[in-house]
Protein backbone atom coordinates (compact mmCIF):
# COMPACT_ATOMS: atom_id res chain seq x y z
CA UNK A 1 0.00 0.00 0.00
CA UNK A 2 1.28 3.49 -0.87
CA UNK A 3 2.10 5.85 2.03
CA UNK A 4 -0.56 8.37 0.93
CA UNK A 5 -3.17 5.61 1.16
CA UNK A 6 -1.91 4.57 4.61
CA UNK A 7 -2.15 8.18 5.84
CA UNK A 8 -5.65 8.56 4.36
CA UNK A 9 -6.89 5.26 5.82
CA UNK A 10 -5.59 6.06 9.30
CA UNK A 11 -6.91 9.62 9.24
CA UNK A 12 -10.33 8.43 8.01
CA UNK A 13 -10.37 5.99 10.92
CA UNK A 14 -9.63 8.73 13.47
CA UNK A 15 -12.19 11.12 11.98
CA UNK A 16 -14.88 8.42 11.77
CA UNK A 17 -14.65 8.02 15.57
CA UNK A 18 -15.42 11.74 15.79
CA UNK A 19 -18.34 11.24 13.36
CA UNK A 20 -17.04 13.81 10.86
CA UNK A 21 -16.05 13.47 7.22
CA UNK A 22 -14.23 16.62 6.09
CA UNK A 23 -12.42 17.04 2.79
CA UNK A 24 -8.86 15.65 2.99
CA UNK A 25 -5.99 16.38 0.62
CA UNK A 26 -2.60 14.68 1.00
CA UNK A 27 0.45 16.01 -0.82
CA UNK A 28 3.96 14.57 -0.92
CA UNK A 29 6.65 17.22 -0.52
CA UNK A 30 10.04 17.29 -2.24
CA UNK A 31 11.86 16.44 1.00
CA UNK A 32 9.91 13.18 1.36
CA UNK A 33 7.46 14.50 3.95
CA UNK A 34 3.71 14.79 3.60
CA UNK A 35 1.26 17.65 4.06
CA UNK A 36 -2.28 16.77 5.04
CA UNK A 37 -4.90 19.49 4.52
CA UNK A 38 -8.27 19.03 6.21
CA UNK A 39 -11.08 21.38 5.19
CA UNK A 40 -14.63 21.61 6.44
CA UNK A 41 -17.12 23.46 8.62
CA UNK A 42 -16.99 23.50 12.43
CA UNK A 43 -13.53 21.94 12.78
CA UNK A 44 -12.25 24.32 15.46
CA UNK A 45 -12.47 21.55 18.06
CA UNK A 46 -9.86 19.65 15.99
CA UNK A 47 -7.50 22.63 16.27
CA UNK A 48 -8.07 23.12 19.99
CA UNK A 49 -6.58 25.72 22.33
CA UNK A 50 -3.52 27.24 20.64
CA UNK A 51 -3.39 24.32 18.21
CA UNK A 52 -2.84 21.66 20.89
CA UNK A 53 -5.47 19.27 19.49
CA UNK A 54 -4.04 19.74 16.01
CA UNK A 55 -0.54 18.86 17.28
CA UNK A 56 -1.93 15.79 19.05
CA UNK A 57 -3.77 14.65 15.91
CA UNK A 58 -0.59 15.11 13.89
CA UNK A 59 1.49 13.10 16.39
CA UNK A 60 -1.04 10.26 16.59
CA UNK A 61 -1.25 10.07 12.80
CA UNK A 62 2.57 10.05 12.50
CA UNK A 63 2.82 7.21 15.06
CA UNK A 64 0.10 5.17 13.35
CA UNK A 65 1.86 5.50 9.99
CA UNK A 66 5.22 4.61 11.58
CA UNK A 67 3.78 1.43 13.09
CA UNK A 68 2.60 0.31 9.66
CA UNK A 69 5.58 1.41 7.55
CA UNK A 70 8.50 1.43 10.02
CA UNK A 71 9.50 4.77 8.43
CA UNK A 72 10.03 8.03 10.33
CA UNK A 73 8.07 10.44 8.15
CA UNK A 74 7.40 14.14 8.51
CA UNK A 75 3.65 14.55 8.39
CA UNK A 76 2.27 18.07 8.76
CA UNK A 77 -1.47 18.31 9.37
CA UNK A 78 -3.27 21.60 8.71
CA UNK A 79 -6.93 22.35 9.30
CA UNK A 80 -8.64 25.13 7.32
CA UNK A 81 -5.25 26.85 6.74
CA UNK A 82 -4.74 27.33 10.49
CA UNK A 83 -0.95 26.97 10.21
CA UNK A 84 -0.68 29.66 7.50
CA UNK A 85 -2.73 32.11 9.56
CA UNK A 86 -0.72 31.23 12.68
CA UNK A 87 2.58 31.74 10.82
CA UNK A 88 1.44 35.20 9.69
CA UNK A 89 0.53 36.16 13.27
CA UNK A 90 3.87 34.89 14.55
CA UNK A 91 5.76 36.85 11.89
CA UNK A 92 3.80 40.02 12.71
CA UNK A 93 4.62 39.56 16.39
CA UNK A 94 8.28 38.92 15.57
CA UNK A 95 8.46 42.13 13.51
CA UNK A 96 7.23 44.17 16.47
CA UNK A 97 9.83 42.52 18.74
CA UNK A 98 12.54 43.15 16.13
CA UNK A 99 11.55 46.83 16.14
CA UNK A 100 11.96 46.88 19.95
CA UNK A 101 15.41 45.29 19.68
CA UNK A 102 16.46 47.84 17.08
CA UNK A 103 15.07 50.79 19.06
CA UNK A 104 16.47 49.85 22.48
CA UNK A 105 19.59 48.07 21.16
CA UNK A 106 19.26 45.31 23.73
CA UNK A 107 17.92 41.78 23.81
CA UNK A 108 14.18 41.14 24.02
CA UNK A 109 12.59 37.90 25.20
CA UNK A 110 9.51 36.68 23.34
CA UNK A 111 6.66 34.70 24.96
CA UNK A 112 6.99 30.94 25.27
CA UNK A 113 6.30 29.00 22.08
CA UNK A 114 6.12 25.46 20.80
CA UNK A 115 8.95 24.14 18.56
CA UNK A 116 7.12 24.88 15.29
CA UNK A 117 6.47 28.49 16.32
CA UNK A 118 10.08 29.01 17.43
CA UNK A 119 11.30 27.60 14.12
CA UNK A 120 9.14 30.11 12.23
CA UNK A 121 10.82 32.93 14.20
CA UNK A 122 14.35 31.59 13.60
CA UNK A 123 13.71 31.23 9.85
CA UNK A 124 12.35 34.77 9.65
CA UNK A 125 15.13 36.35 11.74
CA UNK A 126 17.78 34.65 9.59
CA UNK A 127 16.80 37.09 6.83
CA UNK A 128 17.83 40.10 8.98
CA UNK A 129 21.45 41.25 9.02
CA UNK A 130 21.29 43.13 12.33
CA UNK A 131 19.30 40.68 14.52
CA UNK A 132 20.05 37.20 15.83
CA UNK A 133 17.75 34.76 17.59
CA UNK A 134 18.31 31.94 20.04
CA UNK A 135 16.05 29.66 22.05
CA UNK A 136 16.35 29.61 25.83
CA UNK A 137 14.54 27.82 28.63
CA UNK A 138 13.45 24.26 29.18
CA UNK A 139 10.41 22.23 28.15
CA UNK A 140 7.14 24.15 27.87
CA UNK A 141 8.86 27.35 29.08
CA UNK A 142 11.18 27.49 26.04
CA UNK A 143 11.19 30.84 24.24
CA UNK A 144 13.05 32.88 21.65
CA UNK A 145 15.38 35.73 22.60
CA UNK A 146 16.12 38.34 19.92
CA UNK A 147 19.40 40.28 20.14
CA UNK A 148 21.13 42.96 18.09
CA UNK A 149 24.12 41.50 16.26
CA UNK A 150 26.38 44.41 17.27
CA UNK A 151 25.82 43.68 20.96
CA UNK A 152 26.83 40.07 20.44
CA UNK A 153 30.07 41.01 18.61
CA UNK A 154 30.96 43.63 21.28
CA UNK A 155 30.62 41.01 24.03
CA UNK A 156 33.05 38.74 22.20
CA UNK A 157 35.64 41.53 21.88
CA UNK A 158 35.64 42.31 25.63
Amino acid sequence: MEIKEIIKTNLDGILSYLKISPEIEIEEKEDGGYTVSICGDDLNFLIGFRGQSLEALQNILRLMVFRQTQQQLTIIVDINDYRDRKAEKIQDMARSYIDKVRFFQKEVEMPRMNPWERRQIHIMVAEYDDIISESTGEGDDRRVVLKPKEQNSKEKKE
